[in-house]
């Protein structure tokens, strides 16, 4: 699980990446998560520990190459899987009692 810091860091380089084409600069990461320099580097240096991103601390930010732009799903908390509805709408009329009950 990613701090919070990490996690917006993620979240402002994806849409960057995705949106604008290119990767934000530091004061560019600065603005826009209201950040200083220093604990915006550690939480680089935590998404490069937990493989969300490639980078190296001695070049900028914008040299960062992401790897997987969304926070992975905690596995202390269970997923509620779809429960499959016995109800078939078909085109041969079956179930068809809500266009005709209603």
């Amino acid at each position: 699980m990613l701090s919070d810091t990490a996690c917006k860091l993620l979240m402002i380089m994806t849409h960057s990446a995705n949106h604008h084409a290119h990767m934000p600069s530091l004061p560019e990461l600065e603005r826009l998560s209201g950040c200083m320099p220093v604990p915006i580097k550690a939480a680089l240096q935590e998404l490069v520990q937990e493989n969300y991103i490639e980078w190296n601390p001695n070049t900028p930010p914008e040299t960062a190459i992401i790897i997987e732009g969304w926070e992975r799903p905690d596995p202390r908390f269970k997923r509620h899987e779809s429960v499959p509805q016995d109800i078939q709408w078909g085109m041969n009329g079956s179930n068809i009692e809500y266009w005709t009950k209603y």
